[in-house]
């Protein structure tokens, strides 16, 4: 397994289906990161932004249309406050750039004085031009959270996948350090995994994952990270006060998938390597190594280790 690529995810990149590399542009890599922006700090940014923009408009007077302008901030408060933000921020712009502007086309020079339909009617085509962008930015960011979530959870079995894991390892890394608490890290295979596909067939081979999974989700508790990585190898991470409660637990976790393995007709069983920690990076790769002499001392078996962190244990 490669712990490196559980690791290390770059947010203006991102491996395609085949793996390869995909660089995004620097818009995407714009709405990327700003999807994940804190709220309040988004709220900031865009409040700044929508004043500049007014009062530029104000300073260059109505011959100059900074209609195309207001579109930027309007789509970021959208996308990063949701829609009735947006809304709000919309028809508020739209009423101020009346009053500063006049109720002309909003192309040329503004007129000073025109008819009460042409004036309702501009009003009205800003109106639905402001509501229309809110609708479609909001539908593209439901449809790109849904898309990230199901980016993140593996199809088969429904824990998260080697992105997912990565996210959920640096959110209890940085809680730890906070809390005091330590890592604990393991790694699950599926011993002889083959011969289960060989001799039962693929179909009984994707049933045991899932029963791999369930069993694993059942034995730790919510807001711990779990994940399959791939083919029969599962990770979880998750805090402890200290080592001993984290051997315990490896062991738990050990044996609540190897009882319901027990149950199946398959004759499956798992191997379970363990490491306690405070860099994820470091735990997962000591909990790698129990995992193998775990598989080397006869498979069925799970290996606890502490970690190299000093003063934490």
């Amino acid at each position: 397994m490669t712990l490196k690529t559980v690791l290390h995810i770059n947010v203006s990149t991102a491996p395609d289906r085949h793996g390869s590399s995909v660089r995004w542009s620097p818009l995407e890599a714009a709405l990327r990161r700003s999807a994940s922006l804190n709220k309040a700090v988004a709220a900031v940014w865009l409040a700044l932004t929508w004043s500049a923009v007014l009062v530029l408009d104000g300073t260059l007077g109505p011959h100059i249309s900074l209609n195309a302008v207001y579109l930027a901030p309007l789509c970021f408060t959208v996308w990063c406050l949701g829609r009735i933000a947006g809304l709000v921020s919309g028809l508020t712009v739209v009423a101020v750039t009346l009053y500063l502007n006049g109720f002309g086309d909003g192309l040329s020079a503004q007129a000073s004085t025109v008819s009460v339909s042409t004036a309702a009617w501009n009003a009205g085509v800003r109106v639905f031009g402001v509501m229309f962008i809110i609708l479609f930015v909001g539908a593209f960011r439901r449809t790109f959270d849904q898309e990230r979530a199901n980016a993140q959870i593996d199809p088969l079995t429904g824990l998260g996948n080697r992105r997912a894991f990565k996210i959920e390892c640096s959110r209890l890394e940085l809680a730890n350090a906070r809390d005091h608490r330590i890592l604990l890290c393991g790694l699950i295979d599926v011993d002889d995994f083959k011969s289960v596909n060989d001799q039962h067939g693929h179909a009984a081979g994707d049933e045991v994952l899932r029963i791999v999974a369930d069993a694993l989700l059942s034995a730790v508790r919510p807001y711990d990270a779990t994940a399959r990585l791939g083919g029969d190898e599962f990770a979880f991470c998750l805090a402890v006060r200290d080592t001993a409660s984290a051997e315990r637990k490896s062991g738990k976790i050990h044996d609540a998938v190897m009882a319901v393995l027990n149950q199946t007709d398959y004759r499956a069983t798992c191997s379970l390597g363990a490491a306690t920690g405070l860099d994820v990076a470091d735990t997962l790769r000591i909990a790698d190594q129990a995992l193998y002499r775990a598989k080397d001392a006869g498979k069925s078996e799970w290996i606890f280790q502490v970690g190299g962190n000093p003063g934490d244990q």
